[in-house]
């Protein structure tokens, strides 16, 4: 076997260490990134939840009109049948 002097250690370090650099700055860039997506999507899912508290309020109003509107036809009715039963 072949003994490794002690310059090729060097050299071997050297390398070790800029690839375990670069592995931290692109485990650093994607987490960056990542923390970006998910404060869009958290953005997104906060306006979806604005809109959908909004059309929850207007259907329920429009259910509310609705019901009132029942309630008077079905008055109309009871008077019409009275006025034609007299």
């Amino acid at each position: 076997m072949a003994m490794i002097s002690r310059d090729h250690w060097t050299f071997g370090a050297q390398i070790i260490t800029a690839v375990g650099v670069l592995v931290i700055t692109v485990f650093a860039f994607v987490n960056q990134l990542n923390q970006e997506f998910r404060n869009e999507v958290r953005s997104d899912f906060s306006e979806m939840r604005t809109e959908l508290a909004a059309i929850r309020t207007e259907l329920s109003s429009m259910r509310e009109e609705i019901h009132d509107m029942n309630t008077r036809l079905g008055r109309v009715e009871g008077q019409l049948r009275i006025s034609q039963n007299q």
